[in-house]
């Protein structure tokens, strides 16, 4: 059962990141195009948040809330499940710290570029 726990903490994790992601590059195409959700301000402030969020995390040497609790839950650091192995493949690199410290610090300053070139409505 707690693999079961940890399956589903990793898949609302990868939610996060493909949410995250996503935005970085669909919010400025869909403003473009006047999708209506990407000038939703609610949803922009959450995408910026998060965004800051990682980073931050990331510059503190703090490990993800999330893949804490996944960890606890298998009670070891490697997942063994089907779902739990590939989806830990798409979102787990094997890179130094500093390779995500410069990397989430330039999709940081995206971000917010994307606040001031691709402005959400204000409500």
């Amino acid at each position: 059962m707690t693999f079961f726990l940890a399956d589903i903490v990793l898949v609302f994790h990868f939610c996060i990141v493909v949410f995250v992601a996503s935005g970085l590059l669909l919010i400025p195409i869909g403003y473009t195009f006047h999708w209506e959700w990407t000038s939703n301000k609610k949803l922009r402030i959450s995408h910026c948040a998060l965004m800051a969020f990682v980073t931050l995390e990331t510059l503190l040497g703090i490990t993800c809330p999330l893949t804490s609790i996944e960890n606890k839950l298998r009670g070891i650091t490697q997942s063994e499940t089907f779902i739990g192995h590939w989806i830990e493949k798409l979102i787990y690199w094997d890179f130094p710290i500093e390779f995500f410290i410069v990397l989430y610090c330039i999709l940081l300053g995206w971000t917010f570029l994307m606040w001031k070139i691709f402005p959400p409505k204000k409500t």
